[in-house]
């Protein structure tokens, strides 16, 4: 591997994850600290069970991490899981191999925590009625503590549910078959109840009603079933003990599945969406806010002063979220939308993807609702043209979801059973 002085820019640095809340003093500190690394096809960038105290950034090129089990995983500078280090943990969890040339930053991270840590990095945030260094305090600890144990993995991130992850592996198994599956649901009869239910609604119900769970599977077929019991979850994981953050929580379950029912009946009319898809990012498209409030729940004053949470989690939700989810496993699609769905004027200048249903979905949601957030109208939206969903009305409403209304409510019954 040799050193090459590449140009960079401040804005191409601020899309990794780690640097996205530095000031442009800092990330030109940083350019001037690091030089960009090459490595030839078949090179190694790092060694599985190396301790090196460094982040690896991938700026161009294809690279393949092989684990310890076997288990083999590539990518490449356009795929979101660039936006964060290469195999952050250590020990290394992977040998990592360049496929192509690839051209990355290899920085101390002892230099990031060092720029990090500046006083000029962190925003003051101001509440009524309380000095503006105290709230600033707060803001300033969580955020700090929890980017460095989310850096050291030390974050405790939610778990998938179980029957969820066994659900998943029995699909993987050729020879598991409906009565298989149901019996794996049967452990759990909240979600067996929720599964009928929805084999019984309006949006996927039969002339006749089923009464088993078995029934209810084979009506569903698998895939469906699985990606209905991911989403039927998803609610247990929306708790904090603490009852302040317990509120905040049932709020953001309501937002989720109200987010995750419009995103349903959009996907039903364009045909490259898969509606139960489009359901379930839309429900994931905040997970990484769960994990926030778990970890503020560590704050018991400071939970008292929930505007300056909401600041901590507007900075933290994305790369949060992104995290959790490639964690869980899920495909790039959930985790583009996690990271991308409040960049309200995203243009990726591609077709129209699962995240433009859920800035859609979102901007639809907040119709009529007081929110703090700065948003824009929905007809400047270009997740709007991508669609092509037709009209708008005054409101913000587009006619298109006022039809659908009756779809609308019957999904949210369905999430929240």
């Amino acid at each position: 591997m040799i050193s090459a002085n590449t140009a960079l820019t401040i804005d191409r640095l601020r899309k990794f994850i780690p640097l996205r809340d530095m000031n442009d003093a800092q990330l030109t500190k940083l350019l001037r600290a690091v030089n960009t690394e090459k490595a030839s096809k078949g090179q190694p960038l790092m060694k599985l069970g190396s301790k090196d105290n460094f982040s690896y950034l991938l700026l161009e090129g294809t690279i393949r991490l092989k684990a310890d089990d076997g288990k083999i995983m590539e990518f490449d500078a356009d795929h979101p899981s660039a936006l964060n280090p290469i195999a952050r943990l250590v020990p290394r969890m992977y040998d990592v191999i360049a496929l192509t040339l690839v051209k990355y930053l290899r920085i101390d991270n002892d230099l990031i925590k060092g720029v990090a840590s500046q006083s000029q990095s962190l925003p003051s945030y101001q509440v009524s009625g309380e000095q503006e260094g105290e709230a600033t305090d707060f803001e300033n600890q969580i955020t700090f503590r929890f980017l460095q144990d989310l850096n050291q993995d030390n974050l405790r991130l939610p778990s998938l549910p179980e029957v969820a992850v066994r659900i998943g592996r029995a699909m993987e198994n050729d020879k598991s078959d409906a009565a298989d599956i149901a019996r794996i649901i049967q452990s759990d009869p909240v979600i067996t109840a929720k599964l009928i239910k929805a084999a019984n609604s309006a949006l996927y119900g039969g002339q006749s009603a089923v009464e088993t769970c078995s029934s209810a599977v084979i009506r569903l077929g698998n895939k469906l079933t699985h990606k209905l019991v991911l989403t039927f979850t998803m609610q247990d994981i929306f708790k904090s003990k603490s009852r302040l953050l317990q509120q905040r929580m049932q709020e953001l379950w309501r937002h989720s599945t109200k987010v995750a029912a419009i995103c349903y009946v959009l996907a039903k009319r364009k045909k490259r969406f898969e509606p139960e898809h489009a359901m379930l990012a839309g429900l994931m498209h905040d997970i990484g806010v769960v994990a926030i409030l778990d970890y503020a729940s560590s704050f018991p004053e400071e939970v008292q002063k929930p505007h300056v949470l909401e600041q901590a989690i507007q900075r933290l939700r994305a790369q949060t979220g992104s995290m959790i989810l490639s964690k869980w496993g899920f495909p790039t699609e959930f985790i583009v939308a996690t990271l991308e769905c409040e960049d309200w004027l995203r243009d990726n200048g591609g077709p129209a993807d699962y995240c433009d249903l859920v800035i859609i979905a979102q901007l639809h949601s907040f119709v009529g609702i007081e929110t703090t957030m700065n948003i824009p109208r929905i007809h400047k939206v270009p997740a709007l043209k991508r669609l092509n969903l037709g009209d708008l009305t005054p409101r913000l409403s587009l006619k298109i979801l006022d039809a659908a209304k009756d779809q609308i409510e019957e999904a949210e019954a369905l999430l929240n059973f």
